[in-house]
């Protein structure tokens, strides 16, 4: 990759990163913290992960004891973005698997809810287990096709350079910080995806939030 091509690369990810904050801030800013009473909005709530009705759990690659995991693969692969200088061979990555533990249960000042992670972007610092394999039928992706019920097959076929597992955990007590929106469901208080927006779940206090975007 040249310097000029690495450049406009770059250029173009800032310009992502720079809408995707403006769409969080907006979420942030419109939403109210979460009450019993405020479904079908946008809503926010900060406070402590508790254990749901089936306990602890345990995270199936790294052994931590938990309250709820989330696993995810990443298939890496050979790709070509065109340049200035012509095509150039790059690394890029596409989520193919993806299975959570559950529902996420955290209780704050206002309320206690059940998170509905899916479709969330999840802010959870560093993951607690992280491997990569290169190999279709290796020992790692062997466990994951039976964990899925079925097998990883490469989406890019001999582009495909293996696929990245990471493991996330939520551990009794952790700080959590939730922007959804809020329904009930089976008499529980529920936040999920918007529609169109942003859907965010992070360890990370909203104050701290916004300010690490400017």
């Amino acid at each position: 990759m040249t310097l000029l091509s690495a450049g406009i690369e770059a250029g173009a990810d800032a310009v992502s990163k720079k809408v995707g904050t403006a769409r969080r801030r907006r979420v942030i800013d419109k939403a109210e913290p979460v009450t019993d009473a405020g479904v079908g909005r946008l809503r926010e709530i900060s406070g402590r992960a508790t254990a749901g009705p089936a306990g602890q759990i345990t995270a199936p690659f790294s052994g931590t004891p938990c309250v709820w995991y989330a696993l995810t693969v990443h298939e890496r692969y050979h790709a070509w973005r065109p340049g200035p200088l012509g095509p150039a061979k790059v690394v890029r990555h596409v989520k193919v698997a993806e299975q959570l533990s559950g529902p996420l249960y955290v209780t704050g000042d206002t309320a206690a809810v059940r998170v509905d992670a899916r479709g969330a972007r999840l802010e959870l610092g560093e993951p607690a287990f992280a491997e990569f394999e290169n190999v279709p039928n290796g020992p790692l992706t062997t466990r994951l096709s039976a964990m899925l019920g079925g097998r990883l097959r490469p989406r890019h076929r001999e582009r495909t350079l293996g696929f990245l597992v990471e493991e996330l955990v939520v551990t009794v007590g952790d700080p959590l910080y939730v922007v959804g929106q809020a329904r009930t469901e089976l008499g529980d208080l529920v936040i999920g995806k918007p529609s169109m927006q942003p859907f965010i779940v992070s360890r990370t206090p909203a104050v701290r939030l916004t300010a690490a975007q400017d």
